[in-house]
């Protein structure tokens, strides 16, 4: 308690520092071309390449945008790869803003921990280890993702949408040099049933997803006040099997609460992702909807994308519920070798529920892949930083703990995004 009082504290004395009220505006194309040398506590020492490229016309959006072009590529030391593409426009087509994206993602030691949370139980001794040529937490997934996503302008501020992903997604059990191959928590669920044999190895679907948006932010990718808030149904179609046909409901709900002007900005997202209709795939668990794939992952409740301090892929569910709770302040503002440059720090808390659980009465046939604990809300506490450069170019690190062991001991991620 005493170190979350000192982290509020430095934040709100951070507001007496100078900052530009009015930056000058970006004009024309910017590019931002970044090495990608990053940690994360689940996937290792990150290297790779990434840029940002951003088309602001005159400036009179500015910092907002016209155009947004991302392309990244990493390799992580703990066996993964991926290459990401990415483009976002609200002027390529009048009255409508266009957003697609392509991602080829290959993990050889992909991290999975079970169904329903906490109800799997973990031991830290079987997590990824060289020593003792462990690694029952752990298989092998490729994925390719295409989404292209079309928002047209509605009465007042909310938007209708519609959008289509394809997913091909491969599964097997891990393949690592140097490790026992053969006893993982993959092949357990396997041999028990959990896992249906026709699923193990994945397969390809095709989602149709419709709804609303509204958006009163001030700033798209940094807001210091208003709402962005999505409500949508996703119905996916197995392409594969021809029998994981199901529907979900999916919500976000971000608001933006401004402390003082442009220093410190309550704000906090709700997410909802439930499936209401149908069967799921046990390899479509780990994914949550979103409209826009700004970058590669968007899997599983934990790590950098979702709740900092979990497990990545810690929680999965065919329903979840989750929370992001944060005090940004900025605590510098300067222009650096003529490039805006802003530091912002942020305690945060997060919070998860499972509102739907996953073949849960199928897993309690089997003590050693279920435990009777139970929790209503999952809590992590944590602290982040990020370096905004011109406003829209964010780099950032967070570290954060669970309360609950079984969910982390502690965890450091580096992100170049917020988490929402």
């Amino acid at each position: 308690m005493k170190r979350v009082l000192i982290i509020l504290v430095c934040c709100f004395a951070a507001i007496t520092l100078h900052a530009q009220e009015n930056p000058a505006p970006k004009t024309g194309w910017v590019f931002t071309p970044m090495p990608d040398i990053s940690y994360n506590s689940d996937l290792g020492l990150n290297l790779g390449a990434f840029c940002n490229i951003f088309y602001y016309g005159d400036g009179s959006v500015y910092p907002n945008f016209l155009h947004h072009i991302a392309v990244a590529g990493a390799w992580a030391t703990k066996g993964s790869w991926y290459l990401h593409g990415m483009f976002d426009s609200s002027s390529l087509i009048p009255g409508a803003r266009l957003t697609a994206s392509l991602t080829y993602r290959d993990a050889a030691a992909n991290n999975f921990y079970g169904f329903n949370g906490i109800a799997s139980p973990f031991d830290p001794l079987l997590e990824m280890n060289r020593e003792t040529r462990t690694a029952y937490y752990n298989n092998h997934r490729r994925m390719i993702r295409a989404a292209a996503v079309l928002q047209r302008e509605g009465k007042g501020q909310v938007n209708w949408m519609g959008g289509v992903v394809f997913r091909q997604i491969g599964l097997q059990d891990y393949s690592l040099k140097n490790y026992d191959s053969g006893n993982s928590l993959y092949l357990a669920y396997q041999n028990a049933g959990l896992i249906r044999a026709d699923e193990a190895a994945g397969g390809a679907s095709l989602e149709l997803k419709g709804g609303i948006t509204c958006d009163t932010r001030d700033v798209e990718l940094f807001p210091g006040k208003g709402m962005y808030g999505e409500l949508y149904l996703n119905g996916n179609l197995d392409l594969s099997h021809g029998k994981y046909h199901y529907m979900q409901l999916v919500g976000h709900f971000r608001h933006f609460v401004p402390i003082v002007k442009n220093r410190l900005t309550f704000a906090y997202h709700l997410g909802l992702q439930h499936q209401i209709l149908g069967q799921m795939p046990f390899y479509h668990l780990s994914e949550l909807s979103t409209l826009q794939y700004q970058y590669e992952e968007f899997e599983g409740l934990g790590s950098r994308y979702s709740i900092r301090g979990f497990k990545y892929n810690r929680i999965m569910a065919a329903g979840m519920a989750w929370g992001n709770i944060e005090l940004r302040a900025t605590v510098l503002d300067l222009t650096l070798f003529k490039q805006q440059v802003a530091l912002v720090l942020l305690p945060f808390v997060d919070l998860a529920a499972i509102t739907r659980p996953f073949r849960l009465e199928e897993q309690q046939s089997f003590p050693g892949l279920y435990q009777q604990k139970q929790s209503l809300v999952m809590v992590s506490l944590g602290i982040g930083g990020k370096i905004h450069i011109n406003t829209n170019m964010i780099l950032g690190v967070d570290f954060g703990k669970a309360l609950d062991p079984q969910l982390s001991a502690f965890t450091i991620s580096m992100a170049s995004t917020y988490v929402f």
